[in-house]
Parts: C-alpha cells; structure tokens; sequence
C-alpha cells in the first residue's frame, strides 16, 4: 500500500462554530463521502481503514507546525519566558533549523525571532436566545433564555489585505484529488455547529507533497515524531511528551434522525504537538470504535500525522 503524503491550502469563507480538529475533520470528511458515494461506499473506506489509516492534521496557520512539546532544559533568564510558554504555532522556516538535535533553547531562541503567532482563527462569544416551543418566545425569567456560544473566526493577514489561508496536512493511500474533491464539498456546505447557517465554510485552493518535512533528518540525537494531530497515545509511541484534552464529540445530524443519541463517549487525546519516540514506523494512534452507546461500529479518526526529527540529549 502506497501513502501518499501532501498538504492542501484551504482559504476560509465563514466563522467555524466547531474547532477544525483532525478527528472532527475526518468525521465530516465521512459524511462528504456518504452524501456523494453512498453508505455502502462509507462503510467500505472506514473498514479498510486498520490496513489504510487515513491521517490528517489539526488545520494549522500557513506555513506553521505546532509548537513541539520538547525535553525541558535549562531557560535563558528574560521577562519573556512566560509569553514563550504560550505560543502555540512554530514557522515551517524555523522547524527546518530546530528539526536536527532539536533543543528547548534553540526552540525558545527560534520563537523569539519569529516574533507573535501568527493572526488565525480569533474566538469571539456569539449570544443566542432560547425559544420557548410552546409560545414561539423568548422565556420571561431568567434573562430570557440567552446563552452564549463561541465562534472562531478567520483573521485578517498581517497586512490587512484579507483572510489568513490554513493549512492541511494528509496522509493517506487516496489520491490528493479525491481529497481535494472530498473537502471541497465539505468546504461546500459548511463544517460543524451551525453549518447550515453558513458556519464553516471555506475553499480549497490546491494541494503540494509534503516534501522534506517526511523525510528522516541526518544527524546527531535521538529519533523522534512531532504530531501535528489529536490522537490517541499507543504502545508504539514510546517516551511521549503530551498535553490531555478530553473530546466530547457527536455523531452527525443523518444518525440523530435515526433515533440515535447525539453525544458519544468521551475519549482522552493528545493535543497536537505531542511528540514520541517511534517504535515501528506507524501507523500512530488508532481508529476507535464502541464510542457510541447506541452504536458499536460508529468510531473516531485518532490516527496521528507525525514528522520525524532528532532530539539532543537534555
């Protein structure tokens, strides 16, 4: 089985109501597939999918990576220490030089010089008003009902002149068109919460190899992957560095009209920019299935996308 590896340009047209996750993207990738090819087309794909893991990464900044959770080391003294803490994105440029014997001091210097994280997805607090079915009102008490819910919306580039284009990065024994053509239908009709108010919305402007970010850097250290993914940690992920997040995710609106329950079981992940040594060479993370109390078979995607560098000894 061959995998192909490749990233693709997506230019956003609307605010997201759901975080562009790489397993919340891939289960809407499915509902692209099923609406297009049909149900027996789906079930088809995701059964091949422990023999042909489909990877993808969480949408990313143009020309960025995750920041890698590195071997803590010895800080530089500085007021900045704190606000280096918080950076969450590392340009593609700077991942060259850090991905040979990569260090915490060479990452922090290489972030002092990329200077802030780039503009991208901005969260900004939408107010919503509950509607009594009964009245076709708002409720009197309780200050009417309003509850708030948060949008993520598509930031200005660093001159002013329109949107920040994201990235996507894919692993999979699929030709990239057939990717492109997946997603574009998505980008199409809208992705997550409130979709078809105009949610999620956004255009697929091409696709390019992975080039040297797949390749095995030459040098001193020692091996390790960066995942630009949220998956879930294997046995052959030995040494991860990993920051928890707990994803309470639901199933589509075509399984809810079945009669099924819309919230699945809560899986714990690794947040993109975990980082481990490889036992084997892959796949990382699994498919998980038995996340649905009404449904066995419905899973999520926790297939890692991981970069390989080397890492200096603490």
């Amino acid at each position: 089985m061959e995998l192909r590896r490749f990233r693709l340009r997506l230019d956003p047209l609307s605010p997201f109501g759901t975080p562009p996750t790489s397993g919340t993207l891939f289960g809407h990738l499915c509902w692209a597939k099923r609406a297009h090819e049909g149900r027996e087309a789906l079930r088809a794909w995701l059964a091949r999918l422990p023999a042909e893991p489909v990877a993808l990464s969480d949408l990313l900044p143009t020309d960025h990576l995750p920041r890698p959770l590195l071997a803590p080391g010895s800080a530089e003294p500085g007021e900045d220490a704190k606000t280096l803490r918080k950076r969450r994105y590392l340009p593609l440029e700077a991942w060259r030089r850090l991905r040979v014997g990569a260090t915490a001091r060479a990452l922090d210097d290489l972030l002092r010089r990329a200077g802030a994280d780039p503009a991208f997805l901005e969260r900004a607090r939408v107010p919503h008003n509950r509607i009594d079915r009964a009245s076709g009102k708002t409720p009197e008490a309780g200050g009417g009902g309003l509850w708030f819910a948060e949008d993520l919306w598509p930031a200005a580039d660093a001159k002013g002149n329109g949107r920040t284009a994201a990235d996507l990065y894919v692993r999979s024994a699929l030709p990239a068109r057939e990717v492109e053509a997946l997603l574009a239908r998505l980008g199409e009709t809208g992705f997550g919460r409130d979709a078809s108010t105009g949610r999620g919305r956004f255009r697929v402007e091409g696709s390019e190899p992975m080039g040297w970010l797949d390749e095995t850097p030459k040098g001193s250290g020692a091996a390790r992957m960066l995942s630009l993914s949220q998956g879930v940690v294997t046995a052959n992920m030995r040494a991860p560095r990993w920051r928890r997040f707990v994803l309470f995710g639901k199933i589509g609106r075509e399984m809810t009209a079945e009669g099924k329950r819309p919230w699945k079981l809560p899986l714990v992940l690794a947040e993109a920019g975990a980082t481990f040594a490889p036992a084997d060479g892959g796949p990382y993370g699994a498919w998980i299935t038995g996340v649905h109390q009404d449904d066995r078979e419905i899973g999520h995607n926790a297939f890692h996308l991981a970069i390989p560098y080397t890492e200096a000894a603490a």
